[in-house]
């Protein structure tokens, strides 16, 4: 569960990031406290046990330039009227980081949630990790793109995205959103990469030969996120996304999908 709560903890950071990039017309002040909670079921990139749906709290507080999203800590530097520059921490970083919805993976894998087959594999812990998001309003139709780079004890990664918001209705707005990430070899070695200790393991009754990928691997990404306010102060949401990781990570033998999804619907109340 623990593992759980934090993928869709970043889940949510990066869906609220992006809602920041809604024209000036939907901020209403500059400190903002949100709670609410989001179910949804996905995929899963692993071989690990078929997941259950998943309920979970989401917190959101912004004051000015400083924000807590989930359990991303940051603060934005609005360069100009194009380009706002964010520094970050991620407290519990990893391979979930990828995308909009996270869905390619977990913050955190332990080995007791793997198939039979694979229980001996060593768990992949989550990291803390730094970076840096350019953010580039382009003036042609409203989409923004948006650059980051971050990187912690177990290696780093790099992303670029476009979004749009489109405002329906006074009440309703849609963001799609199209993505490609960049991971580098340590990140691909430590979440996809399986040794000979792990190999030699009675318990990997499925793995019979060292996975060595030592490769830049890259992610890419589609989704859409929805968001209703049917009052000034309540509102419900929907999510949904796609993904599809490269040959690198696809052929880890600890691997099960090379096409992953999510779906989500939540509420939120905004202070």
């Amino acid at each position: 569960m623990k593992r759980i709560i934090l993928v869709v903890f970043i889940l949510l950071s990066v869906l609220s990031s992006s809602e920041n990039n809604v024209p000036a017309k939907e901020a209403k002040s500059k400190y903002k406290f949100s709670l609410g909670f989001l179910t949804g079921y996905g995929s899963k990139l692993y071989q690990i046990k078929e997941k259950q749906p998943r309920y979970v709290p989401l917190i959101i507080l912004e004051r000015e330039n400083f924000y807590i999203i989930g359990t991303e800590i940051g603060y934005r530097h609005k360069l100009n009227s194009k380009l706002t520059l964010t520094g970050f921490s991620q407290l519990f970083g990893g391979i979930a980081l990828q995308g909009v919805g996270g869905v390619i993976g977990a913050t955190q894998l332990n080995n007791s949630d793997m198939e039979d087959g694979y229980k001996g594999i060593s768990s992949r812990d989550s990291q803390v990790e730094f970076g840096l998001r350019l953010g580039y309003k382009t003036g042609f139709q409203k989409v923004t793109l948006l650059g980051e780079v971050r990187s912690g004890k177990r290696g780093g990664s790099g992303k670029i995205s476009a979004l749009r918001p489109i405002i329906v209705t006074d009440k309703f707005s849609i963001i799609p959103q199209i993505s490609l990430s960049l991971l580098d070899k340590n990140m691909v070695n430590y979440y996809f990469g399986v040794d000979e200790d792990e190999v030699n393991d009675p318990r990997n009754t499925e793995l019979d030969k060292v996975y060595d990928p030592d490769e830049f691997a890259y992610v890419s990404g589609i989704g859409v996120l929805g968001r209703y306010k049917f009052t000034p102060t309540w509102s419900v949401f929907g999510l949904a996304e796609i993904q599809y990781v490269s040959d690198e990570i696809g052929d880890s033998p600890i691997v099960d999908n090379r096409a992953n999804y999510f779906v989500g619907l939540g509420l939120r109340y905004d202070f």
